[in-house]
C-alpha cells in the first residue's frame, strides 16, 4: 500500500482511523483474511496484502465505481470496518468501539480537565444537545469558558445530530465518538449517496460550528476544531448559575 511518507501517522486519518493504526492493521493476518473475503480477493497467504492492493486499485479505477477517485488508504480503512463480520474481534481492536455511551465519559472528562475546565454532566438549559460540559469561572488570569460535548455511540444518532443547526450558548461545542462510529457514519452516508465521501461528517458539522473529538480507549484527539464563539454575556451568567445548581443537585 502506498501510504503518504511524510504524513504524521497520528494526525493523518483515513475513515477516521489513525494512519499508524491502519499500517499496523494492514500487517494483521486476521484482518487481511477478512479483507480478502470482503473484497472477493482470491486466497493467497503469501501475497495477500499485494492482492488486496490490486483489488483496491481496480475498484478505484472502475467507471461509476463506489470508490472512484477515493484515496487507496481510505478504501483500505473503510473496507476494514466493513470486514468486521468476518473478524469481529480483530477489527474492533483497531476501530475501538465501546459497548456503552458511559464508556466515553471518563476520557472526555479527562480531556476537559487537561484543558483547565471542570467537567460535569450536561442536560443543562442553554447548552443544546451536550451531555457533558466543561466550565471554568473568571478570575485574575483566566476568563470564563464553557465547552459542550455531545458524546455519541451510534452512527444513526450521529446522522440525527447533524440536522441540528442551532448554536448553543457555549464558547465551543463538540461531537465526540469512537473511530468505529465515525467510520460507520461514512458508510451510512456513502450507501445512500452510492459513493464514498470522506468529508461527509466534516461538512455536516460545519453549519453549526461544532468540532469533532475521536475517542480511542483513554485517548482523545481533536480531529476537527470547533469554531470559537462569544456567548451572550447575560445568558452566560445565567448558564453559570444553572451549572452551579446542577453541581449541587
Amino acid at each position: 500500500m502506498d501510504f503518504p511518507r511524510r504524513a504524521d501517522p497520528d494526525l493523518t486519518r483515513y475513515a477516521y482511523l489513525r494512519l499508524r493504526r491502519l499500517k499496523e492493521a494492514a500487517q494483521d493476518a486476521r484482518i487481511l483474511e477478512a479483507l480478502a473475503r470482503e473484497l472477493d480477493v482470491p486466497a493467497d497467504t503469501n501475497h495477500q496484502l499485494e492482492a488486496i492492493e490490486r483489488r483496491i486499485e481496480e475498484l478505484r479505477a472502475a467507471p461509476d465505481s463506489f470508490w472512484r477517485g477515493v484515496d487507496a488508504p481510505e478504501v483500505l480503512a473503510a473496507s476494514m470496518l466493513k470486514s468486521r463480520r468476518h473478524a469481529t474481534e480483530a477489527v474492533d481492536e483497531v476501530f475501538r468501539p465501546v459497548s456503552r455511551l458511559q464508556d466515553l465519559s471518563k476520557p472526555l472528562s479527562e480531556w476537559l480537565h487537561v484543558a483547565g475546565l471542570t467537567p460535569q454532566a450536561g442536560g443543562v438549559p442553554r447548552t443544546g444537545r451536550a451531555n457533558l460540559i466543561g466550565a471554568r469561572g473568571g478570575g485574575m488570569i483566566a476568563s470564563p469558558r464553557v465547552v459542550g460535548i455531545e458524546a455519541i455511540n451510534d452512527s444513526a444518532e450521529l446522522e440525527s445530530t447533524l440536522g441540528e443547526k442551532s448554536i448553543d450558548n457555549t464558547h465551543a461545542s463538540y461531537v465526540a465518538c469512537t473511530p468505529a462510529v465515525a467510520a460507520s457514519f461514512l458508510w451510512f452516508n456513502a450507501t445512500r449517496a452510492r459513493h464514498w465521501d470522506p468529508d461527509a461528517l466534516r461538512r455536516g458539522l460545519e453549519p453549526s460550528g461544532r468540532g469533532l473529538l475521536i475517542v480511542e480507549g483513554d485517548a482523545v484527539a481533536q480531529v476537527i476544531r470547533a469554531k470559537e464563539r462569544k456567548p451572550d454575556k447575560a445568558l452566560l451568567q445565567q448558564l453559570a448559575v444553572d451549572l452551579q445548581a446542577a453541581r449541587k443537585s
